[in-house]
């Protein structure tokens, strides 16, 4: 999936520029998944947007709640969103973004991996593009595996009076109940911190979602944490002054990214879902604020 996002105020978005700011005053904001091998365990962490037809699928344009899709609306109010900066951001950046799905399974298959090889499906949480491909044509798409996700992800996702509907309406998504009801006979969240396998923790960190987790892989003194949606681009990791406004609680979610902030350290790599390319990073510190350096 590529989401296409207008910039409104440029300089936050160009410490990251290259081909992801192609010079239309859009950024490019890549979607996947990360496969970790733990012993006789093979992992993907989250499952892309789900299946589509590679083309950009565009919902009609608004500006305002009342114009906007009925079952956006409902969301917001679902959300209790009521200050109108908030919801105009909101709407804002669902309004501009252009999606892009279809890639994932390929993507997997020219890397040398089939679907029925995975043991074990972890999710960062809920949001539809990230557990896109955990069924396809209404059965798993990963056959032998587990899906798990944090429990408080799963308790309001799965709620019946959660309606994110919404998604098909802005986007051509499936919604979340939809997409998981042909796995949910092999579905186990875990409760707030757990270890899959060793060398990879699962970490209750909540805000963007009430579920929200990182994923801690491990070996020897390096590690890698891999982030979900807590960031969605490295300015938003090093600098504690921007942020997208997509979290559910964002004070949490400020919380949240302090504390991974603190995680830093020279044999600490960060990566995400959303980062360009998906590449890892190192944090490093600076006489005036922190930078990000990818790693090679």
């Amino acid at each position: 999936m590529d989401g296409r996002f207008t910039l409104a105020e440029p300089p936050g978005f160009v410490a990251h520029g290259g081909d992801h700011l192609p010079g239309d005053g859009r950024w490019l904001l890549d979607i996947g998944g990360f496969v970790v091998r733990a012993g006789e365990r093979l992992i993907m962490i989250d499952a892309g947007a789900g299946q589509g037809n590679d083309e950009v699928f565009k919902a009609d344009p608004f500006t305002t709640l009342e114009e906007s899709p009925p079952a956006l609306q409902a969301y917001v109010k679902h959300l209790g969103l009521t200050d109108p900066m908030m919801i105009a951001g909101l709407l804002r950046s669902m309004a501009i973004t252009d999606i892009r799905t279809g890639s994932f399974g390929d993507s997997l298959n020219k890397l040398g991996f089939q679907p029925s090889d995975f043991t074990d499906v972890l999710i960062s949480h809920m949001h539809f593009d990230h557990i896109g491909w955990v069924s396809k044509g209404g059965q798993p798409f990963f056959p032998n595996a587990v899906i798990r996700c944090e429990r408080h992800d799963a308790e309001y996702f799965l709620a019946p009076d959660t309606d994110d509907s919404f998604y098909e309406a802005m986007w051509g998504a499936m919604p979340t109940s939809a997409r998981m009801a042909p796995v949910l006979d092999r579905f186990e969240p875990w409760d707030e911190d757990t270890t899959i396998a060793p060398g990879v923790d699962c970490r209750f960190s909540p805000g963007h979602t009430p579920g929200s987790s990182i994923f801690a892989i491990t070996s020897g003194r390096k590690q890698a944490l891999i982030l979900g949606d807590t960031v969605h681009c490295p300015q938003e990791l090093v600098d504690p002054q921007f942020q997208l406004g997509s979290d559910m609680d964002m004070e949490l979610a400020d919380r949240t990214r302090e504390a991974i902030r603190h995680e830093a350290g020279d044999e600490v790599y960060f990566g995400a879902p959303h980062f360009p390319d998906l590449k890892f990073g190192r944090i490093l510190p600076g006489d005036r604020a922190m930078t990000w350096q990818v790693k090679a």
